[in-house]
Formats: structure tokens, sequence, C-alpha cells
């Protein structure tokens, strides 16, 4: 089934939802950056480095199975439609995410300017990732325009924004805009183009459907480090970035129907110039740290006309972060604490705490390390190895608690391999 791999390489869409509602754009945004914390904690320094990683829920795999078998269920157009809710219903209030993010870099010659020593590297950066919530829920009017894969004309999305639900459930899309619509208008010739049948208004009782979200990054530029005397200490990066986005809502029919979910026509792709900065201090055995990522300066290029707009938008992550470090001989004690913030969940959610022990010899080439760190919803257990030109870390993220607010949390793995020298 088309669905089912798309799924499986990310490439997934998301459904609006109501303000007090779940809303997986926003689960993504906290689930993202906690996964970005952990890849603060593993610095790359200035060398040539390969480095991919992967994360995953852990019944992710169990989902889209149920799913590939509700849409090859055998029986009557109802029965079929019976079984998609069934399997929906199985996981009901449940997330699964995905993420693969690769990146690799080269050191630039370093030097110093105004008493600042600079080390820059130039990196490209490729992140791709995607969530899927599960919900019991009324079908809305601005749902049932959400099943679209691209944007649609402004005379058919007033069409379908005020329908009558009631009256028209089990009626084809298609059909409701031909007969609202005038001959050689865009409204009517988007019509012409629709596959007969893909979209049908469900049924508006209190059904299971799945909002899906992906979200692709590709970034590419200087990357560069600094240090002001012997205690400031920061980094000042310039890119590019090109970023795109999916978005749509999914229910019972359109899965037992086997339609498939695809990439848009016209992917809504813009490209801008964005800026990390970080401001440090550090003294014998500890140091701290304020920065912002991600901050957009300016877009050098735009979406294509017609396609759906972000949903991710270009919100700056806020962090601080502080630690203290601690040697005898080859072992090593580093307790941290810090906070991430970005528009989309709150403070409480962004705040971690933390700490790393490990043993290492011949200049940190060789050793071992293990980090435990705790937060509003995960406990994040992280044992890391590194041999010489390679490192190799595995992370668990075990819920601390069942639920969280209305969402059922589920153990999160992630892998991440690199290569240095």
């Amino acid at each position: 089934m088309k669905p089912i791999r798309a799924l499986a390489l990310g490439t997934l869409v998301a459904g609006s939802l109501t303000a007090q509602a779940y809303d997986v754009v926003e689960r993504y945004k906290i689930i993202d950056d906690k996964l970005k914390t952990e890849a603060m904690l593993r610095p790359i320094g200035h060398d040539f480095f390969f480095d991919i990683g992967a994360t995953a829920n852990k019944n992710v795999q169990d989902v889209i199975d149920d799913i590939d078998k509700a849409s090859k269920f055998q029986g009557t157009d109802q029965e079929k439609i019976d079984e998609a809710n069934r399997i929906l219903t199985k996981y009901d209030k449940t997330e699964q995410t995905l993420k693969i993010n690769v990146a690799l870099g080269t050191p630039l010659p370093s030097f110093s300017a105004w008493d600042v020593k600079f080390t820059p590297n130039f990196r490209v950066y490729v992140d791709v990732g995607a969530n899927i919530g599960i919900r019991s829920q009324k079908v809305t009017n601005q749902d049932l325009l959400d099943l679209f894969r691209d944007d649609v004309p402004a005379e058919l999305q007033t069409i379908i924004l005020g329908l009558d639900l009631v009256s028209e459930q089990g009626n084809d899309i298609k059909t409701i805009c031909i007969a609202r619509t005038t001959a050689n208008t865009a409204a009517r010739l988007y019509c012409d183009n629709l596959p007969t049948g893909k979209y049908i208004v469900p049924n508006v009782g209190n059904n299971p459907t799945m909002t899906l979200f992906a979200k692709a990054d590709a970034k590419a530029g200087f990357f560069n480090d600094y240090t002001y005397g012997e205690h400031f200490f920061g980094n000042f990066n310039l890119y590019g970035m090109g970023r795109a986005d999916l978005y749509q809502f999914v229910t019972g029919t359109q899965i037992a129907k086997g339609d498939s979910i695809e990439t848009p026509d016209k992917m809504n792709t813009e490209t801008t110039v964005q800026l990390d900065y970080r401001l440090g201090y550090r003294n014998s055995n500890y140091s701290t740290f304020l920065g912002v990522e991600e901050l957009k300066l300016t877009k050098i290029g735009d979406a294509k006309e017609g396609s759906k707009a972000h949903l991710y938008d270009y919100d700056p992550l806020i962090r601080f972060h502080a630690d203290a470090r601690y040697r005898l001989n080859a072992l090593s004690l580093q307790p941290f604490i810090g906070v991430h913030k970005r528009s989309g969940y709150g403070f409480a959610d962004g705040m971690y705490a933390g700490t790393s022990v490990g043993a290492h010899v011949w200049g940190d080439r060789l050793g071992l390390e293990f980090r435990a760190m705790v937060d509003k919803q995960y406990l994040t257990l992280t044992p890391r190895m590194k041999l010489w030109l390679m490192q190799l870390e595995y992370s668990l993220k075990k819920p601390l608690k069942d639920t969280d607010e209305d969402v059922k949390l589920t153990a999160l793995h992630s892998v991440d391999f690199r290569i240095f020298f």
C-alpha cells in the first residue's frame, strides 16, 4: 500500500485541530527539540565528520502493519470502514514519531580578530521527521478541507467550509463541487481533475481519525565557534536552509478505500537565511550559556504558488544550559541543567536536568560514557562508546507517566553513529 510506504519514509502530513485538542505539529516541536538537546550533548568539535541518526517509537511498526492490513481487509464497504475504525480506535490517543538525520562537515582554518579566536567549520545537515496522532473526534468542515494534499481554489474552500455535514455525509466532494460551481472557473477545473470517490464526507459522529505531519530541513553553511579571553565562548552560525512540511487529515473511510497518502504535486519548499548565536561563560569547572537557534534573517526562495502554507513556521529556539565538570584521572562527572523554549509548547515542557559519567583515555578518543537525563515527560538513558575515530550512541526515552494531558506516551528509541578524524 502506497500510504504505508509513505509513512515509513516519513512523507507524512497532518490535520488541523481545535486549539483545545491534540495538535500534531506542536507535539512534533516538543519531541524534536528534546532530540536536539541530546544532539547538543554530543558536540562535534573541530573535525571532519559524518553523522547519521534515527529515532522511532517502539510500536510504530505495529501501527503501520495494522493500518496496512485494514486497507486490504475483505468485506462490504461498511465492513471495511468498520475494520479501519477498529484499528484506529485500538491506537486512540497515541502518537508515533519517526526521525532521520544526516550531517557532514569539514573544519576550516582557525584565525583571531579583535582578541577573539574563531574556529570555523563548513557543515551540511539534513533532517527529516514525522509525527502521527490518532484521536476519536467529530469531523469538522475544516477537517474535510485538510483531506486535500494541495491548496484548493478559494471558491471550493468556501463550498467545503459551508457544507451541512449531516445531510452530506457519504457524498463525494467532487460531485458536490461540480453541482455548485460554474464551468471553466478555477474551482470547477480543479474538481474536474479530482478522482471520483477519493474525497468522501465521512460520518459526522465521534470517529477515530489520524492526523499526519512531516517536516524536512536541509541546512548548509558556516558554523563558527569562538572564544574570548579565558572565560567567554560561544558560536555564530550563518547558513541557508530549505524547509518543507506536509499536512493532512485521514479518516477510516480513506484507509478502507486504500487511498494513497502521497506528497503534494506542489511542495511548499522555502529557502531562508538562518542564524544561530550562543554566548557562554566558563570557569575552572563550570560553564553556562544562553543561545538562540534557527533565527530567520530573510527569505531567499518562495514556495510554489498553490502549495499549502507552512505549519511549522520559523519560530526560533531559545536555550539556556549550565553544567559542571569534574575529573579524576580517566574518570569524569558532568551534572547539567537547562531549558529550551519555542512557540508551541510551555516553559515547563522544555526543562531538563541530568548527569554524565565516563571513563576516557588517549585524549578522550577512547572511552565509555553513560548519561541520565530527566524532563517533564521522560527519563532518558544514554550509553555512548568512543573508539578512536568513531562513536556510537543509543538513547532510550522512557515515559515517566502513562499519559501527558491527552497523549498516551510510549518509549522512544534513538541511535546515532559518527565517524570523525
